[in-house]
């Protein structure tokens, strides 16, 4: 009886909720039935439909998509050592600087990484490495906290004293039983945030940090709509092919 009661009342407080976000947001779903907005989709969808395959568009937006995959994997990589890093300083007894590391992943993951960007083109102007910083930034602090989370539960799985000789060092144990051990999940959230970062290079070209973004958003504003497909279309397909890549690697290394 008394869990009937709490889901009736869950479901009531969820449905007032969305009404009340509905009313806040003034939305009208009704909208999108209209017919001005029907005859704009399919004024978009004829143009769309008809994308740009000249020889000169073709090699602009094949251009773009090798500097957003590179973009996506330079920040990675990048990343991934700056994270391994954290991961080994972090073992230390010493508290302050435990809550620093603490402090400073939570605090670059805590910015996405569209906000990165709009902060670091103050900074550095329009082009691919503000966007490449960026993603730097916000994938460290997702990797660093990633990373030393995996070192934690080692140390919790098995005591430090176990497994070091009388003249061993951290770094002799780590590098001998740890590592082998996390190397494959390691792997694993490199190659996760390698196909979140190529998504994401593409988002970050809109505000100007290179890529396809960027000549996504140049088109958009000229109402080029079959440029647009064009572009799209690559951008999609290099998502895909980074994804089965991705997971091409993952069950080779991890074995997932």
């Amino acid at each position: 009886m008394y869990l009937n009661k709490l889901k009736i009342f869950t479901i009531v407080t969820i449905s007032i909720f969305l009404t009340t976000c509905f009313i806040f947001l003034e939305t009208n779903l009704f909208e999108v039935f209209k017919y001005e907005t029907v005859l704009s989709f399919l004024i978009f969808f004829k143009e769309f439909s008809n994308p740009n395959i000249s020889t000169k568009f073709l090699s602009e937006v094949i251009n773009a998509s090798f500097e957003t995959v590179m973009i996506s994997f330079v920040s990675t990589i990048i990343s991934s050592v700056f994270a391994f890093f954290i991961m080994i300083v972090s073992n230390t007894k010493n508290f302050f600087l435990i809550s620093f590391l603490k402090l400073l992943t939570n605090f670059l993951r805590s910015i996405p990484d569209l906000l990165w960007g709009v902060i670091l083109l103050m900074f550095f102007g329009l082009g691919p490495f503000t966007g490449t910083l960026a993603l730097t930034l916000h994938t460290s602090g997702i990797l660093g906290r990633l990373f030393v989370e995996l070192l934690e539960n080692q140390k919790m799985q098995n005591t430090l004293s176990n497994f070091k000789t009388n003249n061993g060092s951290f770094l002799r144990y780590f590098f001998y039983y740890i590592f082998p051990k996390i190397f494959p999940q390691m792997i694993s959230y490199i190659l996760y945030r390698w196909e979140n970062n190529i998504r994401a290079a593409s988002i970050l070209g809109i505000i100007g940090a290179g890529g396809l973004g960027q000549l996504l958003f140049y088109r958009l504003s000229l109402f080029h709509y079959d440029e647009v497909s064009t572009i799209l279309f690559f951008t999609v397909s290099m998502v895909i092919l980074v994804d089965l890549l991705s997971s091409f690697l993952r069950s080779k290394y991890t074995g997932r």
